[in-house]
């Protein structure tokens, strides 16, 4: 009986002592481990200013990404009407250009018309002298020929040009001309030239240069320069569309 008591008293102290060296192993960790970090009021402003800059920055990076887009977006838009722009562009100098309204130079032919010497008794009292119908002629033939411009003592013939006659003068887009009357037309020269020698053309202008002296003379110029049509244009029914 006393060795059994003997016996469980030696395993209750054993416990202890198992208990008792845990505990102490505890504690010496406890002991020795780093206390747990503590921030100064100055410290939490500090992170709390660094939280809210790297917020700002995320939102600053979000701005100048859409600010990019939308700046890709004006360039497009820019680039777009740009080209919009030099097409009109280009569109208004070729209709100008065909309405006469820019001064042209290129190879054609130059025509002179001027009264002649009375050389034999005329028919009537204008047999010798050039009208306006003869310049008329000329014209129409020219453009026929393939004329892409045409003036007449440096005034352009456009579309809207008359070509009349005021007692003994010619006027053309109203302005009064006086021999001799030189038509230039850029062209090509040796169409041009035909076309006006053809017998079959200004039989009765061809008929009085060789009756009555008139002149008619015509030359084929490398390079002609021809002014731009200066006068207005007599609109009394259109206006500018919607």
């Amino acid at each position: 009986m006393v060795t059994n008591n003997r016996r469980a008293a030696a395993g209750r102290n054993i416990s202890f002592l198992i208990v008792a060296v845990i505990l102490g192993v505890l504690f010496s960790l406890q002991w020795n481990s780093p206390p747990p970090p503590t921030y100064t009021s100055h410290e939490r402003a500090t992170a709390l200013t660094i939280q809210r800059l790297e917020a700002e920055q995320e939102e600053l990076k979000a701005t100048i990404g859409r600010l990019r887009a939308q700046l890709d977006a004006y360039q497009q838009q820019s680039t777009a009407r740009t080209e919009m722009l030099e097409e009109i562009a280009a569109q208004l100098a070729e209709q100008k250009l065909r309405a006469g309204l820019l001064p042209v130079q290129g190879p054609g032919v130059q025509i002179v018309l001027d009264d002649g010497i009375q050389r034999a008794m005329p028919s009537g009292p204008g047999d010798y002298l050039i009208h306006e119908h003869d310049i008329r002629d000329v014209v129409n033939l020219l453009w026929m020929a393939g004329a892409e411009a045409i003036a007449i003592n440096q005034e352009r013939v456009v579309a809207t040009t008359s070509i009349y006659c005021v007692g003994s003068t010619v006027m053309v887009n109203d302005t009064r001309l006086s021999p001799p009357y030189v038509i230039q037309a850029i062209g090509p020269p040796d169409t041009q030239s035909e076309v006006l020698r053809n017998p079959s053309y200004l039989r009765d202008l061809k008929d009085r240069a060789a009756r009555y002296g008139v002149q008619f003379k015509i030359v084929k110029v490398g390079n002609l320069q021809l002014p731009a049509y200066t006068g207005g244009f007599a609109i009394r029914y259109a206006q500018p569309g919607q």
